[in-house]
Formats: structure tokens, sequence, C-alpha cells
């Protein structure tokens, strides 16, 4: 019997050469999304096996139907870059992993925060890729950017409350 996922992971593994966290750092937008089945696979593993977000959240983000998932992969986003504290480990690349799924389903948030996570100016490692691969996430999903959708936006309450804190 065989394992069609496995081999499709394997196949996609080899092909890029570089783990499936990275991929949103490391991949062109197009391919992202077309190989996003797999970090999906890793985003959920890792998550369930660490026990690092709410139990709620984990058991939500494992039965829910592809539609639902946007909001807890936000969620996880901010999460995990929160618990990384600027020291770009394995937590950052789960939260821009989860950060670039949002995105993937025309997530409005989801494609800021990979924004941000690609042009960080902290972060020196590979400024270059970074920088192109934020511009193939504009290529891609840019068109989401526009007033219009902006204003549509439900913002989480943390934003809302930090926006305010900055205005006093």
């Amino acid at each position: 019997m065989r394992n069609l996922q496995l081999e499709a992971e394997l196949s996609a593994l080899f092909e890029h050469s570089t783990p499936p966290l990275t991929w949103w750092r490391t991949l062109p937008a197009p391919t992202f999304i077309a190989e996003r089945a797999i970090v999906e696979a890793a985003v959920a593993s890792l998550v369930s096996a660490s026990r690092l977000a709410r139990p709620d959240l984990i058991a939500e983000l494992l039965s829910a139907q592809q539609e639902e998932k946007t909001p807890l992969f936000n969620e996880l986003a901010v999460h995990f870059a929160s618990l990384d504290g600027m020291q770009l480990g394995l937590l950052w690349e789960i939260a821009g992993s989860s950060a670039a799924l949002a995105a993937a389903d025309f997530d409005p948030i989801g494609l800021l925060r990979v924004l941000k996570s690609l042009s960080e100016p902290y972060v020196t490692a590979q400024p270059e890729l970074r920088l192109a691969m934020a511009a193939t996430w504009l290529g891609e999903m840019g068109s989401l950017l526009n007033p219009t959708t902006m204003s549509e936006v439900e913002w989480p309450r943390p934003y809302v409350d930090e926006i305010a804190g900055d205005a006093e």
C-alpha cells in the first residue's frame, strides 16, 4: 500500500532542499501556495506535539475544515511570534509559516504579517532573498492591500488596543 501524501512530501523536500517551515521565506508565493498542504501538516504536527498553544486552539486546528483555518493560522502566527521574542528560531518559523498559510487563503492580515516578517530590518540573514520573496507575495496577492478590503477587515482586539495605546 502506497502513502501518496508521504511520497509527495518527500518529493517536495527533495525538490526544494529546505525544510517546509522555511518555505514561506525561501520559495516564491505561487510555489508556497502549491505546496501549502505540506507546510500545514508540519505546522499542525509541531504545534500539537509541542503543546505551546492553548489546547482548544490545537483541537480546532486539527479538526477544522480548510475554510475555517485562516483565523486559526493568524492566531498561531501572533502566538508563536510573541513566544519567539525575536530569537528567530523554530518558533519564528512556525509563526511565519502560519502567517503565510493565512495569506495563502487570501487573508489580508496574514499577508501583512508575512510582508512584515520578510522585511524586518533586524533580520540580517539573506536580505535580498527575503525581499525577493516579499515581492512574489505582493505580486501574487498585492491586490488585497487596497482601502476597500482593508476597511472591511475585522482587526483582532490586541491590534486595536495597541494602536489606541500608541496614540495616547
